[in-house]
């Protein structure tokens, strides 16, 4: 499936190019740029991100999506499908990083909407999912801002920092999501 350019007040979220790989591995290797990331890319990954882009391309991960504004490349977004497919659950789950610089202005709120905007009335589904660290704080502000509600606690490994981490696990409805808006 084709993604189109999605386009808000100040981003654009585009098909991810292997131009990115540089502004990718250069954001993920500062020191703690994404301590909230489960899986990561790390400061010694060069070519990972090429890799990454490359597997990205031919659609069997899902979406995923480049944040930028203007020729600025800020972070990612995309969305996973379900891994319950064969019980009947088609929850996708959506998940994201921006890079330190661009963290509270707002960029990743409007992000997450412009995608939801899209997805939604194009692939109806009964719920999306993500999981986020419980120390990130700034993430679970985005996700509840938008409509998302806890629905279990757990824990997850962090590749970044090589351990288990408490996680909250929330999940969106297409209801509270147009009821937030």
């Amino acid at each position: 499936m084709k993604i189109p350019a999605l386009k808000s007040n100040r981003l654009l979220l585009r098909s991810l190019q292997p131009e990115d790989a540089a502004a990718i591995e250069a954001q993920l290797s500062e020191p703690m740029a994404n301590p909230g990331l489960a899986r990561a890319l790390h400061p010694d990954s060069q070519g990972h991100a090429a890799e990454w882009i490359s597997a990205q391309a031919t659609g069997t991960h899902g979406i995923a999506l480049a944040i930028t504004e203007g020729d600025r490349f800020l972070g990612t977004i995309g969305l996973e499908p379900s891994t319950l497919r064969s019980i009947g659950i088609f929850a996708p789950t959506i998940g994201y990083w921006l890079g330190a610089p661009f963290w509270g202005k707002g960029f990743m709120q409007e992000a997450v909407r412009c995608l939801l905007d899209w997805y939604l009335p194009f692939e109806p589904t009964e719920r999306i999912g993500t999981s986020v660290f419980e120390a990130n704080t700034r993430s679970l502000k985005v996700l509840e801002k938008l409509g998302f509600r806890e629905v279990e606690r757990g824990s997850t490994y962090s590749q970044l920092l090589g351990k288990e981490l408490p996680d909250i696990k929330l999940e969106l409805t297409a209801q509270r999501y147009y009821e937030a808006i």
